[in-house]
C-alpha cells in the first residue's frame, strides 16, 4: 500500500476517535493535572494536516478541584486540545506552560494540552494575558491603560492571531513558533522599504510574538459582499504582486498548494468519506492538468494570496497581510489561489451573490497574464484544499454541504481548464453556519478558539 494512503488510513482512524465520546478520558486527564473537573464538552473543531496529523479543539466546561494542585491553571479553562501531530520536546516553553498530557488511543499516541498553553506557541499565554499583551504590542515599559484581547485565528501548533485594543488603538500579535518571529520581522521590513503596503512593526519581536500595527483600508471580502468588489480593477492585483521586490527571490521557496494536490485530496477524502474515490480521482486528475501546463518563469511571490489577505481603499490595495511565505514562486499560483478561494464564497454565504459575476471579471483579465489552463488547474487544486475545512468543523454534519460545494468547484475548475473562457465558476451558497467563535477569519481558516 502507498506510503500516503497509509498515513491518511491512520489519520482517518485518529479523525473518528476525535469524532466519538472517547475523547472524554483524555480531555478529563489534562483538566485533572491543573485541578479542573471536566462537567461538560462538545464536539470538536478539527485541524487535518494531510501527512502531519490531526488536531481537536474541544469547547469544555468545567469546575474547581479542591485542593487545586499549586501548579494550576490561572484562569478557567474553556478549550482542550488533542493532536497526533509529532510534539518535539525541545520545542516546548519551560516551566508550568509546559506541561502536557499523553495518553494512548485513537491510532496512536496522543497528546492533550490545555489551552492556551500550546506546547509550540510559547508566547500565546502571554499574549491573551491584556497585561502582558499591552506591554507587547504598545508599551513595554509602561502601563498603557486597560486592554482588551480576543483571538481572531488559532492554528493549533502552528500559528496564533491575536487582537489587543487599549481604548481606540489596536495591534494584531501574531505568534509564532520558536525561531519564526524574526525572519517574518525581516521580510514585513524588506517590504515595506520596497513600497509594498504590508503592517508597520511595532518593536522587535518578544517571546516569538511579532506586534503589527493595523493596516488601513477595508477587508476585500466585505467588498466582494457589498458588490463583487466592483472598483476593484483585477490589474491591481496583478500590480501589487508585481510590486514584490526582487530581494524577495533570495528568501526560501515554499511549495503552492498544487504541489501536494494528492494529500490534500487525502484530506478531503477523509472528511467526506463517502466521496473518497471521487476525491482521490479528482486529485488526481488535478495534479495531471498542472504537471501538463505552464507555470511560467519564477518570480517574486505572496503565497497566500487571497481576499482574507487584502484591503482595499479606493480601489486600491493598501493592505497585503500574512507575508509568512512570501519567497520565489509564479505568478499564476498567486493568481489561482485568490481565484479558488474566490469561486467558495457563494457556497460559505449566501450573500456572496456578487461573486459570480466578479469571478467572471477577474478570470478574463488574469487569463491575459498566465496560462488560463494552468490557472484553472491550479485553482482546481486550491478549491480542493478548501473542502476539508469546510468537513472538519464544529457540527460538521451541517457543513457537508458546504464541503460538497467546495469540492464541485474543483471539478467544475477543472473540467474548464481544457475550454478556458469567460465563464465562471462558483459554489452554490450553502446551509453551514459558522460555529458561534470570538474570531473569525476567511475560508480556509477553519476555526479559531
Amino acid at each position: 500500500m502507498k506510503a500516503r494512503e497509509t498515513r491518511s488510513r491512520g489519520e482517518q482512524v485518529v479523525l473518528a476517535f476525535l469524532r466519538s465520546g472517547d475523547p472524554a478520558r483524555i480531555l478529563r486527564r489534562a483538566l485533572d493535572a491543573d485541578g479542573w473537573t471536566l462537567v461538560a464538552w462538545r464536539p470538536a473543531t478539527l485541524h487535518h494536516r494531510p501527512g502531519a496529523g490531526v488536531t481537536g479543539i474541544f469547547p469544555v466546561e468545567v469546575s474547581r478541584t479542591e485542593p487545586a494542585p499549586v501548579m494550576s491553571a490561572p484562569s478557567m479553562p474553556t478549550h482542550v486540545c488533542i493532536t497526533s501531530c509529532a510534539v518535539p520536546g525541545a520545542a516546548r516553553p519551560s516551566g508550568p506552560e509546559s506541561r502536557v498530557v499523553n495518553s494512548a488511543g485513537g491510532g496512536g499516541e496522543l497528546t492533550a494540552w490545555v489551552h492556551p498553553r500550546d506546547p509550540l506557541l510559547p508566547g500565546l499565554p502571554a499574549s491573551l494575558d491584556p497585561d502582558r499583551a499591552a506591554g507587547i504590542g504598545f508599551d513595554p515599559g509602561g502601563t498603557p491603560g486597560d486592554a482588551v484581547v480576543e483571538i481572531r485565528s488559532y492554528r493549533p501548533l502552528r500559528r496564533a492571531v491575536v487582537v489587543v485594543r487599549v481604548g481606540g488603538e489596536r495591534r494584531y500579535l501574531k505568534v509564532l513558533r520558536q525561531g519564526a518571529a524574526g525572519p517574518l520581522a525581516a521580510r514585513h521590513r524588506l517590504l515595506r522599504n520596497a513600497g509594498v503596503p504590508v503592517p508597520e512593526l511595532v518593536g522587535a519581536p518578544t517571546l516569538d510574538v511579532l506586534a503589527l500595527r493595523s493596516a488601513p483600508g477595508t477587508p476585500l471580502a466585505e467588498l466582494l459582499m457589498a458588490d463583487g468588489a466592483a472598483d476593484l480593477a483585477p490589474h491591481e492585483l496583478v500590480r501589487t504582486l508585481r510590486s514584490l521586490p526582487g530581494d524577495v527571490l533570495s528568501l526560501p521557496a515554499r511549495a503552492p498548494w498544487s504541489a501536494r494536490i494528492r494529500d490534500y485530496g487525502e484530506g478531503a477524502a477523509a472528511a467526506l468519506p463517502a466521496h473518497a474515490r471521487r476525491i482521490r480521482r479528482l486529485a488526481a486528475s488535478i495534479d495531471d492538468a498542472v504537471r501538463a501546463s505552464s507555470a511560467g518563469p519564477l518570480v517574486p511571490s505572496h503565497g497566500d494570496f487571497y481576499e482574507g489577505n487584502l484591503l482595499i481603499d479606493d480601489g486600491r490595495i493598501s493592505g497585503l497581510l500574512d507575508v509568512d511565505a512570501v519567497g520565489p514562486g509564479h505568478l499564476v499560483d498567486d493568481l489561482a489561489c485568490f481565484i479558488g478561494h474566490l469561486a467558495v464564497l457563494p457556497g460559505l454565504h449566501a450573500g456572496y451573490s456578487h461573486v459570480p459575476e466578479a469571478l467572471t471579471r477577474f478570470l478574463s483579465v488574469f487569463d491575459t497574464y498566465v496560462d488560463p489552463a494552468a490557472l484553472r488547474s491550479r485553482a482546481a487544486a486550491v478549491s480542493l484544499t478548501l473542502v476539508a475545512g469546510a468537513g472538519n468543523r464544529a457540527g460538521s454534519d451541517g457543513c457537508e454541504q458546504e464541503a460538497l460545494s467546495r469540492l464541485m468547484v474543483a471539478e467544475q475548475f477543472l473540467a474548464e481548464g481544457g475550454r478556458p473562457g469567460p465563464r465562471a465558476v462558483c459554489g452554490g451558497a450553502g446551509t453551514c453556519e459558522r460555529a458561534a467563535d470570538p474570531g473569525r477569519v476567511s475560508v480556509r481558516r477553519t476555526w479559531d478558539v
